[in-house]
Parts: C-alpha cells; structure tokens; sequence
C-alpha cells in the first residue's frame, strides 16, 4: 500500500493506480475489520467519487465500499447501473447478492445468484444460492445441495470454501443442529482470525452456555467492536474480573459511533444495551434503527429480544411479518416470537 501510494501521489490523475490502492485498503479493512482503512479506499478515489459516467469497475469498486460502509442504496444503485453496461460482471452479481441479502431485497438476491451461477458454475454459486434458499423456506434443500458442492470442490479457493462452510453453519444453527459447531470449525480452520466467522462462532458458544470457550477463542481480538462485545458478554457471564473494564471500553467505543451517526453498530449496541446494561427501552430504539437499514435473521433477533423485554408485541410486528412474508425457517426466531405473542398471565 505504501507502494502504490508513493505512484499515486507521484500520478495523481492516474485511476488505474489509485484504484489498485484503493482496493488494497478495503481489503484490509473488511480483513481486519477497520473501519479505518474503509475511509482511506474513499478517500484514496475522492477525485472520482462522485463520477457520474464511471466506468463499470469503478462502479463495483465504489459499491464495495459503500457495502461496508453499511450504505446499501447507493452501492446497490451502482452495481445496478454497473450490470446494464457490462452484464457478465460477476463480481457485481455477487456483491449485489450479499447487498440485497442483508437489506431484505431476497427476490433480487435470487435472481444475482442465478446470473452468477450462468457465468461462474461452482461453489461460489451453490454458496451465494444456498444462502438465500436457507432465507426463504428452502433451508433443507439448501444446506444438502452446499454440502455436496463442498465435498465436490475440494480444491477450491480457500476463501470460497470458508464462506461455503460458514452458510452451512449458519443454517444449522437456525435450524438447531448440532452439525453447526463442525462447519464453523472447519471453516475457521481455513482462516483463524476471520472476524465474521468468529462472530458466528461466539455467538453459537454463548447460546450454549459456553461462554468460558469464547473467552479463549476471542483473546486477542479486543480491537474489533463485534468481538470485544461478545467477550465482554462472555467475561459478565463467567464472572471474570476484566468484565467491568471491558463494559467500559465497549462503551465508549459504541457511544463515539452513535455521535458520528454509525450504522454498523446499532444490532450490537442494542444487545449491549439489553444484556450488559439491562436497558430494554434504549436496547428497543437502538434495535428499531438497525431494523430500517438491516434485515437479517440477527437483525430479527435484536429485535424481538428487545421487544420481549419491553413486552411490545407491537415493535416486533415488522419482524413477524417479514418471517411470514420470507418463510424463513429459524428455531430460535420461532421461539421469540412465540414467547412474544404468549399472553400474560
């Protein structure tokens, strides 16, 4: 990156090097979870931010960044233009895919995946069809068609694989199978510091009561927000002595992203809020703010834990609806809501 930064000051006209930087800092921002090193690829294309006839790489390029800025609309508005001129795009087609998955749109999901299947045959596309099938009541089917394409790629791309293996452990958890724990191993097997795979994990060892394991398994990753929250949750459930100077970093640290307007952290800054400081109301308000940016089964949960706790049957309602409308098939989802809609005693 130093490299390409001491061409493009030297050429700051030329795009093709700022590009390659630019993608250097995204990848090392999305890896490490830095939000950071997000900043720097937009600003490293500032000059061509706002290009109106840009290219169809530049286009993906910025909506990758926008994607983990967590601004969907506007990345999802290039990748769109991005596909009419150049249709064969594969990576628009993916990127767009994961766009779509996280903001609900699971009709256009679908339909990126089939594109993308029709250009890159494989485990990507049994992936990237898998995910959304698990979503929209074909959780079976999906996982069984996935678990085939791994056994029958074995040589795929690291990367593919680990994402592959991920999907399958995401829906087994839904579905309350214990098969879960041994995808997510295998897939952190692949690459131990994947933050969303740990996430995954930690989340599935606290559900379980494990919390003793997450405290080993996340030692070391106090710089990532999502991590740290769910070590400090880990560290309150078993008593641990770091817990209170834990609660306090990770507050600081979710406080200084509300004034800065963030939206990557409105799921996690509800569960802080209702887990660690037993504040339903704010844990709702927060939940309810993430819930109009992000609809994933986590999102789903945010909020209806939020809403039990403040017995609102009503502030869930979005969420009960958005499952029938999905058919989405999730154990514990279908136990909030039950637990949500029981009457009072």
């Amino acid at each position: 990156m130093r490299a390409l930064a001491g061409e493009l000051k030297q050429r700051p006209d030329d795009l093709a090097t700022a590009m390659r930087l630019a993608s250097r800092q995204l990848a090392m921002g999305v890896a490490e979870a830095d939000p950071r090193f997000v900043g720097y690829a937009r600003g490293t294309l500032a000059r061509w931010w706002n290009e109106e006839g840009a290219a169809p790489p530049l286009r993906i390029l910025r909506a990758r960044i926008l994607q983990a800025q967590h601004d969907f609309a506007p990345a999802a508005a290039d990748l769109r233009v991005a596909l009419r001129e150049s249709p064969r795009a594969a990576q628009a087609l993916l990127v767009l895919e994961a766009v779509d998955e996280v903001t609900g749109d699971l009709a256009e999901a679908k339909i990126a995946c089939a594109r993308f299947a029709d250009l890159r045959p494989g485990l990507a596309a049994a992936a990237c069809a898998a995910s959304v099938d698990s979503l929209t009541g074909k959780a079976k089917a999906g996982e069984s068609a996935l678990a085939d394409a791994v056994a029958r790629y074995p040589t795929a791309d690291p990367g593919q694989r680990m994402w592959a293996l991920t999907i399958l452990g995401e829906i087994a958890i839904r579905a309350d199978d214990l098969s879960a724990e041994q995808y997510l191993k295998e897939a952190l097997a692949l690459d131990s510091r994947n933050v969303y795979a740990l996430t995954v994990y930690a989340d599935y060892l606290l559900d379980h009561a494990r919390a003793a394991e997450v405290l080993r398994l996340l030692h070391g990753f106090e710089r990532v927000d999502a991590l740290y929250l769910r070590l400090t949750l880990a560290a309150q459930m078993t008593g641990d002595p770091r817990f209170p100077a834990y609660r306090g970093d990770v507050a600081a640290r979710f406080e200084a992203a509300r004034r800065q307007g963030d939206k990557l952290h409105l799921r996690d800054a509800s569960r802080f809020a209702l887990e660690i400081e037993h504040d339903s109301a704010r844990a709702l308000e927060f939940a309810q703010q993430n819930w109009a940016v992000h609809k994933t089964p986590y999102d789903a949960r945010a909020l209806l834990a939020a809403a039990i706790a403040c017995r609102d049957p009503v502030a869930a309602r979005p969420v009960i609806d958005w499952v029938a409308t999905t058919h989405l098939e999730d154990r514990t989802i279908e136990r909030l809501i039950s637990s949500l809609l029981e009457p009072a005693e």
